[in-house]
């Protein structure tokens, strides 16, 4: 499957690392990696397991060992559809590391939007689409907070 842009699934997800660790400024590619799996390790907890199979069917191979690892089947749905809910449970992940992922809660919170924002453009390129309305519009209030 190409997009309409020659490049493949995999291309894409590999452009979508080198953003994030240009974007965000991190050295560690193993920092960056655990964050993207804890942000969509919570997007994926909005799913059913008929949506998660649907949507893993059309990502690129990378995001879907992201996307499944630390899944357990019979995993209750529990929406984290607001982006306090995802930075806070993405802070509390981090700080369980050998050494804490963030220095603060704020730290979190950029790095959060940012991939947040790179997974949503991705994903509208392969036609999948895993982020909550509400947190679109979220994401859409940040944006025009930064702007003023």
């Amino acid at each position: 499957m190409t997009t309409s842009t020659n490049y493949s699934m995999e291309d894409h997800a590999l452009r979508f690392f080198g953003e994030i660790k240009n974007e965000l400024g991190f050295t560690s590619t193993r920092k960056i990696v655990y964050l993207v799996r804890s942000v969509i390790s919570q997007l994926r907890k909005n799913l059913s397991h008929d949506e998660v199979s649907n949507v893993l069917k059309r990502m690129p191979t990378l995001f879907q060992l992201l996307f499944i690892s630390n899944w357990r089947y019979h995993e209750e749905e529990t929406a984290k559809s607001h982006l306090d809910e995802i930075v806070e449970k993405v802070y509390q992940q981090g700080q369980r590391t050998e050494k804490a992922l963030f220095t603060s809660e704020i730290e979190t919170l950029n790095a959060v939007i940012v991939v947040l924002r790179k997974l949503d453009k991705l994903f509208r390129l392969l036609g999948v689409d895993i982020l909550p309305y509400s947190l679109k519009q979220e994401l859409k209030q940040v944006a025009v907070e930064d702007a003023a």
